[in-house]
C-alpha cells in the first residue's frame, strides 16, 4: 500500500515550496521564485511618500532591493520586528528582485498541487486574488499557496 509521501514523490504535479508564517496562518511560495532568506536588517533606506507596507530599500549583494512588509498590506495581526522576522527575496517573472517581510520562515515542503483547493474570501485574511489556493496537510493544517506575482505586481506598488 502506497502512503501519501510516496504519492507526493511520484506525482508529476509535485513542486517544492518555502513555507512561512503571517500572523496565525501558514503560507507557501514556489521555491524557484525565492532567491534568498535574510534576517530583517536595521539599515533599510526609507522612501518618502510611499504606503506604510513599502518599508524601503536595501543593498543585497550589490543589488538594490525594495522591501515590502506584506504583514502590513494584509493586516495579518500585530506587527512585531524580532529575531524571527525574516525577509524572503523573490525574483518575479519580469526579473525584478523584491523582498517581502514575514513573521517567520518555516521550511521547504514538497507539495502535490493536484490537491490544491480554491480559497474562498472567508478562508484566509488575504484576499483570494493574491492566492493560488490551499492544500490540507497530513496534520490537518491548512497551507495557503500565495501568488507572489500578484502580491508584488507593479500595479500593487502604484496604488
Amino acid at each position: 500500500m502506497e502512503n501519501n509521501e510516496d504519492k507526493v514523490q511520484n506525482s508529476a504535479n509535485t513542486l517544492e515550496y518555502m513555507t512561512f508564517e503571517l500572523g496565525k496562518m501558514r503560507y507557501a511560495i514556489e521555491l524557484p521564485k525565492i532567491k534568498e532568506i535574510l534576517t530583517y536588517p536595521d539599515n533599510i533606506t526609507t522612501l518618502p511618500n510611499t504606503d506604510a507596507w513599502v518599508k524601503g530599500l536595501i543593498n543585497s549583494r550589490g543589488e538594490v532591493v525594495p522591501i515590502l512588509d506584506i504583514r502590513i498590506k494584509f493586516n495579518t495581526g500585530e506587527i512585531v520586528y524580532d529575531e524571527n522576522t525574516t525577509i524572503i527575496t523573490v525574483i518575479t517573472d519580469d526579473k525584478r528582485m523584491i523582498g517581502i517581510v514575514v513573521d517567520k520562515v518555516d521550511d521547504v515542503q514538497r507539495l502535490d498541487t493536484s490537491y490544491l483547493a480554491q480559497v474562498s474570501e472567508m478562508g484566509s485574511g488575504i484576499p483570494s486574488k493574491y492566492l493560488k489556493g490551499y492544500i490540507r496537510l497530513e496534520n490537518n493544517q491548512m497551507l495557503v499557496i500565495m501568488d507572489i506575482e500578484k502580491v508584488v505586481a507593479k500595479s500593487e506598488l502604484e496604488d
